[in-house]
């Protein structure tokens, strides 16, 4: 199999079929759609399940483990068959038009991040003051602490081929939101000549619940780039 798209959930209801017909949409070819539901309340697993008995490409699991989006991702990728392993938000944030582009650039390249931040990227909504503050609080952080040398680290619409995901995977600490940064730093401490990207998506508007940024999200992320950072190699 060629494509495997991870799509985490957490009370996505009002908008997982939407994105799931505009992958679908999207991806003609070899692929396959793996919802990770993270115990969702108001039974988004349940209609991913429904949805999936007339989709054979799409199928529902919840999340058995550590609760939070990224070891529903990584457990996403464990189950996944793909040669190219992806991640995309459930809430329409993330455009399933884009998702044709990043993976084509994914067969050329080890590791593709979704970028806001380059040609052809951008937002679909003008952000409020203070969220503009945090998201680039957070991306100096990322770039001062770790190194990180893309536009994007807090982007978490990505893609990366099996052979880099296998060779960090035993090493992955998974913790709230950002999984995206950890494979990324992960990868720069692992020997080899991995090929890193940033492809131009658009952000978009998020259409039915809310965000899920807290003020405990935040200290994840916070303990993350602590922990990352202490395992830097020299």
């Amino acid at each position: 199999m060629k494509y495997s798209v991870v799509v985490p959930t957490l009370n996505e209801r009002g908008n997982i079929v939407r994105l799931l017909e505009a992958i679908e949409a999207a991806l003609p070819g070899d692929y396959e759609v793996i919802v990770v539901d993270e115990h969702s309340p108001d039974g988004t697993l349940e209609v991913v399940r429904e949805y999936a008995q007339t989709h054979p490409r799409v199928r529902g699991e919840s999340n058995p483990g550590v609760r939070g989006l990224s070891p529903s991702i990584v457990h996403g990728f464990n189950l996944a068959a793909g040669e190219i392993l992806c991640c995309m938000d459930g809430d329409l944030q993330h455009d399933a038009k884009d998702l044709a582009g990043l993976l084509r650039t994914a067969e050329e390249h080890d590791f593709v991040v979704g970028s806001r931040y380059v040609e052809g990227g951008g937002f679909a909504e003008k952000w409020n003051p203070c969220r503009v503050l945090v998201s680039r609080t957070a991306t100096f952080l990322a770039h001062w602490l770790l190194g990180v040398q893309v536009r994007d680290p807090m982007s978490g619409f990505f893609a990366i081929r099996r052979e880099a995901y296998l060779s960090v995977r035993e090493r992955l600490n998974p913790r709230g939101f950002k999984i995206m940064l950890e494979l990324l730093w992960l990868l720069k401490q692992t020997p080899g000549n991995w090929r890193v990207t940033e492809y131009g998506i658009t952000f978009g508007l998020r259409h039915y619940g809310r965000s899920k940024l807290s003020g405990r999200v935040i200290w994840q992320y916070l303990t993350m780039l602590y922990t990352l950072r202490r395992q830097r190699q020299p």
